[in-house]
């Protein structure tokens, strides 16, 4: 029999099964991973989310204009490629928004961003990421083959650890001016850039060397952006913005892989979708999917050829 069987032992039987999870999902990719459901390690992205006034975003992007109610809060793309080979680019712009708590796991700490429908809060938001590959975060270095599919939480959940570290606990966000970032010096207060993450943010030196809040080459990539950001948005470096640690959850680790019928490779009748399956990296990618699972899975039903 076919189907799903539920905590409290109760199975429904199903000869379709849509498997719609988010990206941090942790627990029910190791329960599938022991049932065998095939899957593999990912690329994704890990960083810091920047904080800068949302007027100083509105003048570099709108000039003149900027303040128009018409135009409302501006917000921004952006992309580098670092020397290092990594490439750096925002994630999440969140224009008159906030820095929020994404924390699943206790004493880990994860940021994400958020903005309200009236995008009227002070500051502008976004996820400053590095891109990273399966063979950066492979947990045995030696290996050979390919990357074991739960490297990748291994991964998240070190650094996750280790900002909860620098955070000096309580569920604090580890942040630094960027002024300090990169000077390369630690920081001991915040100046005109209020940081939006509650409970609150702890001052310190995210780069500190052998402790820092994320991987060297990371830091390095994010170092080198910085400067060419700024080119582009005048105002993006200034000394008081404020990054604040760490952003690990940008997409799934893992993928659920699936075949040309949309299905699980080795489980018939099993449909991962969206975030968690490693099939989108956002809200609006993931409702594609699942709107491209639905499809699939009505022609199925009604005995129609998916054309």
């Amino acid at each position: 029999m076919r189907g799903v069987v539920l905590a409290g032992g109760e199975q429904i039987a199903a000869d379709h099964v849509v498997l719609a999870l988010g990206h941090s999902a942790r627990d029910t990719f190791e329960m599938l991973h022991r049932r065998g459901v095939f899957m593999e390690a990912k690329p994704f992205s890990v960083g810091v989310r920047i904080e800068h006034p949302q007027s100083v975003i509105d003048r570099a992007r709108f000039g003149p204009a900027a303040g128009n109610p018409v135009l409302g809060a501006a917000d921004y793309k952006l992309v580098h490629h670092a020397a290092n080979g990594r490439s750096v680019y925002s994630f999440c712009m969140c224009p008159g928004g906030t820095v929020v708590a994404a924390t699943s796991e206790a004493g880990r700490v994860v940021t994400n961003g958020m903005s309200q429908y009236s995008r009227n809060e002070r500051n502008a938001n976004a996820g400053l990421v590095v891109g990273i590959a399966p063979q950066d975060y492979r947990q045995d270095p030696g290996g050979s083959g390919p990357v074991p599919p739960l490297d990748g939480i291994a991964f998240q959940r070190h650094w996750e650890s280790r900002a909860f570290e620098l955070g000096a606990g309580g569920y604090l966000a580890p942040g630094q001016l960027v002024g300090d970032f990169l000077a390369g010096q630690r920081s001991s207060a915040f100046g005109a850039v209020e940081p939006s993450y509650k409970p609150g943010v702890t001052p310190t030196n995210l780069a500190e060397p052998g402790r820092g809040a994320l991987p060297d080459y990371a830091l390095a990539a994010l170092r080198e952006a910085l400067p060419a950001f700024e080119r582009q948005i005048r105002g993006f470096a200034m000394p008081d913005a404020v990054l604040t640690g760490v952003e690990t959850r940008t997409s799934s680790p893992l993928r659920m892989t699936r075949g040309a019928d949309l299905q699980s490779l080795n489980v018939a009748g099993l449909y991962p979708a969206g975030e968690g399956a490693g099939y989108a990296g956002g809200i609006m990618s993931a409702a594609v999917d699942g709107i491209e699972v639905a499809e699939v899975v009505a022609a199925q039903l009604l005995g129609l050829a998916r054309h």
